[in-house]
């Protein structure tokens, strides 16, 4: 698929979205704001439904198109969404502002069992690797990566595929390898059909990946709203940092993975972490330069165009 297509392109129609609300939540009440989400551990925050009773609808989607669709079409009211893909939105005058990053680092490179002789950059040269999308973090990190080794992206065979594909693809033999959001590359590792070349955090330690981003006109218009599921979703953080194991349990109703998958991903230290949730300039400033330097688009975003940060300042009372 396009670049263009991928923004573009969308098999989601309002009443498949409606329905979607419907079949993922229980007691689902259209009045509570609506939060599309992919079933990727980036996401976990959306246990706070169940954990702290949270009022908002999660609206679980597949792909990163149907959700992009969805938050253009207002049909939600807000999302967590990759970075570079909300940027490109708000670039085409989609008016929206991210209020928390979703959590740091919580991705990995999987190569198939038996492509690679050594763990050497050099090696994965002209291997088909699938990605989320050019308009991910996923991207930005193995284009870093191929760096670090003297390659490029243009030394691979880039796929763009929804993450919820990637295993079946990897086990078919459609691709040697992806990089995308956990847990995806723990159940690669689990099923013995792949093993990790490099976790995210080895590439760029605490990056961020997925913002909380939000209509405006609902930050503006349900303020009250927002500053009470941004408190939910931050005490959620401290749960699972604090409390794995039950968090890997609640997950599966939201990401539909094994919990002894998730609990034994959340035991890695750093593989994927959520604390200092609150944006920085420095997180936003170096997403923008690799956009421009590996050549995905030449975005100017200011840093307070894109954040809001008044939310989470209130709650953490700065």
């Amino acid at each position: 698929m396009t670049r263009r297509g991928f923004l573009q392109a969308s098999s989601l129609t309002l009443s498949a979205l409606a329905f979607n609300a419907c079949s993922n939540t229980a007691n689902t009440d259209f009045k509570t704001l609506k939060i599309g989400y992919l079933p990727i551990t980036d996401h976990l925050l959306v246990i706070a439904k169940d954990l702290k009773q949270s009022a908002f609808t999660p609206v679980k989607f597949s792909s990163w198109a149907d959700l992009s669709e969805a938050l253009r079409s207002k049909s939600i009211d807000g999302a967590f969404i990759l970075t570079p893909l909300a940027l490109k939105l708000k670039s085409q005058g989609l008016d929206i502002k991210a209020i928390l990053a979703a959590h740091r680092n919580g991705s990995a490179l999987v190569i198939k069992k038996g492509v690679l002789q050594n763990k050497e950059v050099a090696e994965l040269k002209g291997l088909k690797i699938a990605i989320p999308s050019r308009f991910s973090t996923h991207y930005l990190l193995l284009a870093n990566l191929l760096q670090q080794g003297g390659l490029s992206p243009k030394d691979v065979q880039l796929i763009d595929m929804a993450p919820t594909e990637m295993i079946f693809a990897l086990q078919s033999h459609s691709i040697d390898g992806f990089i995308v959001a956990e847990p995806f590359c723990v159940q690669a590792e689990t099923l013995g059909i792949a093993d990790v070349f490099a976790l995210s955090y080895e590439i760029i330690n605490n990056h961020i990946c997925c913002v909380l981003t939000f209509q405006n006109a609902v930050l503006t218009q349900r303020g009250g709203e927002v500053s009470k599921l941004l408190g939910d979703f931050l005490t959620t953080a401290d749960f699972i940092n604090k409390n794995p194991k039950e968090a890997s349990e609640l997950s599966l109703k939201f990401l539909g993975q094994r919990a002894e998958i998730l609990e034994n991903l959340l035991a890695q230290e750093e593989r994927v972490v959520y604390r200092n949730l609150k944006l920085q300039e420095s997180d936003l400033e170096k997403t923008l330069q690799d956009i421009k330097k590996y050549e995905v688009d030449t975005l100017e975003i200011a840093f307070d165009d894109f954040v809001d940060s008044s939310f989470v300042d209130a709650y953490l009372g700065a």
